[in-house]
């Protein structure tokens, strides 16, 4: 979703400038339809509809993914007023990759196209974006490499009272795969963000080929038991959880 101060003006002139200035490679838009707070085209294999909602998303929704932003930490006050939303939908026969990139290109061209934009709620992952971030992650980053941070949330920290971590991601699953886990992990959390990040990234790129009862590791000695289980975290499917071996006796 977009979130905007005002009732947004689009172009779809503007909009295809800066699909083609950053993208040259996309498809022009095509089969172009407009109607009241809907606006609807094709680009390449995907059908793009952009609803405009006349009122803020409702507060309650976005209290949680403010209070815990790291791209954007003060995004409660820059977004607390705002005044309307649109919400960008992408569908094809795309995997759910290239659909996800498709959508953070449109975003970002809308955004940039459109004055009253004043960022990106990426219901995926529950994460607040500014438009200068998003803009970034989508034109300098994603050329090259997946730009997780802005469609993966990795929420961790300290297991209250001891010296093990834990946390949860949130995002993989809309990209086709299980969400990562772990629960007295032997790391600190910065660890263990990074290495769910190099995991999320191992599976964007290579497919769902860690299978339950895995093992990962960085060395001989590092043993990381992958349980496929239910999740401890409220997540509504199946969760691949990180079972490190100092903790594997009866944490399957």
């Amino acid at each position: 979703m977009i979130l905007f101060n005002e009732t947004p003006v689009f172009s779809i002139e503007a909009l295809q400038a800066s699909l083609s200035a950053n993208w040259p490679e996309l498809a022009h838009i095509s089969d172009i339809s407009e109607q009241a707070g809907t606006l609807s085209f094709r680009l390449d294999m995907a059908d793009i509809v952009i609803g405009v909602m006349p009122a803020p998303i409702p507060w309650s929704d976005l209290e949680g993914p403010c209070a815990s932003s790291r791209l954007w930490p003060d995004a409660a006050s820059a977004i607390r007023e705002h005044k309307s939303h649109a919400i960008v939908t992408v569908s094809g026969e795309l995997l759910p990759v290239p659909l996800s990139t498709l959508l953070t290109q449109v975003t970002a061209a809308l955004m940039a196209s459109t004055p009253a934009s004043i960022g990106v709620f990426w219901t995926n992952a529950a994460l607040l974006v500014p438009p200068s971030l998003f803009a970034d992650f989508a034109v300098e980053v994603m050329p090259l490499a997946l730009p997780l941070a802005i469609w993966i949330d990795c929420r961790v920290g300290w297991l209250e009272g001891t010296s093990l971590s834990a946390g949860f991601t949130t995002g993989l699953a809309e990209l086709g795969l299980m969400e990562l886990e772990a629960h007295g992990a032997t790391e600190s959390p910065a660890e263990l963000k990074k290495r769910f990040d190099a995991i999320a990234e191992y599976l964007l790129e290579n497919g769902p080929v860690i299978q339950d009862g895995d093992t990962i590791g960085e060395s001989a000695s590092e043993k990381i038991r992958i349980v496929y289980a239910n999740s401890i975290f409220g997540a509504k499917d199946e969760v691949m959880r990180l079972v490190y071996e100092s903790d594997s006796e009866g944490s399957a």
